[in-house]
């Protein structure tokens, strides 16, 4: 087996009072937003974050991995910490992992993104645009989060309305959204699950409606969200 890489970043957070379920637990969606806040950090800090937009490209997040071991409570301190693994095709890979105040793991993801051309709405390759030092290509794709397939017999349907507050800073539906749509749903139909496994597939925008239906037949629960022409994201939970 080969070593675990070490990571490149790390931010301290708290969990608060409004990121937390009825349960006193940190909300998958809240965990998501850390996630993310915590991989700006780090792109920032090394020069391929917010300093994109000048060249009117654009982080996407294709496709994201997360298994949880212990969700933290109220008021527990923990660390996320962060690497880019590699290139892999069009995805610039980076793996997580978010660690109590004893240093114990409590959870996991890998995620993969495409950098998008925000004028022609085209991913271009990491690695001709960016350092080839902090985006190399790499044939090990332990780091890539897995492909969902399509999946049939769907049923017991819940529409989720796009509303400005799903909305990001680039008038996309944020990831976050997505996953929060994925909690309410397993809470709608009392559903528990420690992993989840998203693709992100089509934009949704403001004011369209996306049907969240699942496959219940399988170990793995399998969600999928659609509009009326387009398929617009599919997940895992169990």
């Amino acid at each position: 087996m080969n070593p675990k890489k070490p990571f490149q970043f790390e931010k301290t957070f708290e969990v608060l009072s409004f990121q937390i379920d009825p349960l006193g637990n940190l909300r998958w969606a809240a965990l998501g937003d850390l996630l993310q806040e915590t991989a700006w950090k780090h792109a920032d800090s090394r020069g391929f974050g917010q300093k994109l937009f000048e060249a009117n490209l654009v982080w996407v997040l294709s496709r994201l991995e997360i298994k949880v071991h212990h969700m933290p409570t109220w008021g527990e301190e923990i660390v996320v910490k962060t690497a880019g693994r590699g290139i892999h095709k069009l995805f610039a890979l980076r793996e997580f992992e978010v660690c109590n105040s004893k240093g114990e793991v409590i959870a996991e993801a890998n995620s993969a993104w495409l950098l998008l051309n925000t004028q022609t709405k085209r991913p271009q390759r990491p690695n001709q645009v960016l350092p080839s030092e902090l985006f190399d290509e790499v044939e090990d794709t332990h780091h890539l989060p897995l492909k969902i397939d399509k999946t049939e017999n769907l049923e017991k349907p819940i529409p989720i309305v796009v509303r400005a507050s799903d909305l990001d800073m680039n008038n996309h539906v944020n990831n976050v959204s997505y996953i929060r749509w994925v909690e309410d749903y397993a809470y709608e139909f009392d559903l528990s699950f420690n992993y989840l496994a998203i693709n992100y597939l089509s934009e949704a925008k403001i004011g369209e409606t996306v049907d969240i239906k699942g496959n219940f037949n399988l170990e793995k629960i399998t969600l999928q969200g659609d509009n009326p022409v387009k398929q617009i994201f599919i997940a895992i939970i169990s």
